[in-house]
């Protein structure tokens, strides 16, 4: 029997002016989650940190070490006791957090992914038909048969400006998400920051390659599956099991945490010639650049007088698209 006093917060570093309080918490006999803060937030800097900490942590090859997964503002780390105590292990992460003296300084290895989408493909169509048809007809957030209204209407834009913002900025990759080789996206421009609830209930089946939005953060379905986030278009694959494409040689997922995807608007029969030739012929060429974010230069656009006034702006229109748009 657990006792009273029970508490999964195993350690703590405090609070200071240049991180977040961090907590280490217990997550069962193998795993140990490192969260920075106590408050539900959603900032790049805390990414930007945790993953050079992350970095330098998997650097080192600490016997014992299995792996990490990382989230925004969290990292799982999986050990094998056996091997390192869990002790050993926030001992570790303790000193390398200790040696980030300044966020400012940091610079991340971060590659440039150029995805191609169509908005409001047939394929994504049909599984918003199937939601109405089979979990939930009359859903408010199926308007004309899509969900881009809907997202339109609870930011407070049209939907041109929710393309606009989709394609205006490029979107950061804090680390996996809740499908095998998804990847949780938030804008580098703030400005771009579209935000809306998930469909209540969620879908039994998403295409692969959908791309949709739940809450702040953007996902691309990797294979076929259900799902909650609003649906507004579809790209080409991230993913292939099968691993016959050359990018997926050495592994099946194409996302790295820290990467950046920039989307560009094509036709759907386009992305329909790209999946031919990714899963069979093989032979479509990624655009992927290597480059790196300056956190510096970052923070420098990011409290900017017109980004700052940006931000204000899209956060009033939010508030009212708020009022408007239907509870789901």
């Amino acid at each position: 029997m657990l006792s009273k006093n029970y508490d999964v917060i195993l350690d703590t570093l405090p609070e200071n002016e240049r991180r977040l309080e961090i907590l280490f918490r217990q997550a069962g006999d193998g795993f140990l989650q490192v969260e920075y803060g106590r408050e539900q937030r959603a900032f790049l800097l805390d990414s930007f940190r945790m993953l050079t900490v992350n970095n330098t942590i998997l650097g080192k090859k600490s016997q014992g070490l299995i792996e990490t997964v990382p989230g925004l503002r969290t990292n799982l780390f999986h050990f094998d006791p056996e091997k390192i105590s869990v002790r050993e292990l926030i001992k570790k992460i303790k000193e390398v957090e200790l040696s980030v003296a300044d966020v400012n300084d940091i610079e991340l290895d971060s590659r440039l992914i150029s995805l191609p989408i169509a908005f409001e493909d047939s394929e994504t169509k049909k599984s918003v038909e199937k939601y109405v048809k089979e979990v939930r007809p009359g859903a408010p957030n199926v308007i004309n048969g899509y969900n881009l209204e809907y997202i339109a209407l609870c930011n407070g834009v049209s939907v041109d400006e929710v393309k606009k913002m989709v394609l205006g900025t490029e979107w950061y990759n804090s680390g996996g998400g809740f499908w095998p080789g998804g990847g949780f996206f938030w804008p580098m421009d703030p400005r771009c920051a579209i935000v809306v609830p998930k469909y209540n209930p969620p879908r039994t089946w998403t295409p692969e390659g959908t791309v949709g939005i739940g809450g702040p953060c953007i996902f691309t379905y990797t294979t076929p599956t259900g799902g909650g986030y609003q649906l507004f278009g579809r790209t080409i694959p991230v993913f292939q099991f099968k691993q016959k494409h050359p990018l997926f040689k050495n592994s099946p997922f194409l996302y790295k945490p820290a990467d950046r995807i920039k989307f560009h608007e094509v036709s759907e029969e386009e992305i329909l010639y790209i999946y031919k030739h990714v899963h069979e012929e093989t032979d479509y060429v990624y655009e992927i650049r290597d480059g790196k974010i300056s956190v510096r230069e970052w923070l420098k656009f990011f409290n900017s007088d017109e980004v700052q006034k940006g931000i204000k702006e899209l956060k009033k229109k939010q508030e009212e698209g708020t009022r408007k748009a239907p509870r789901l």
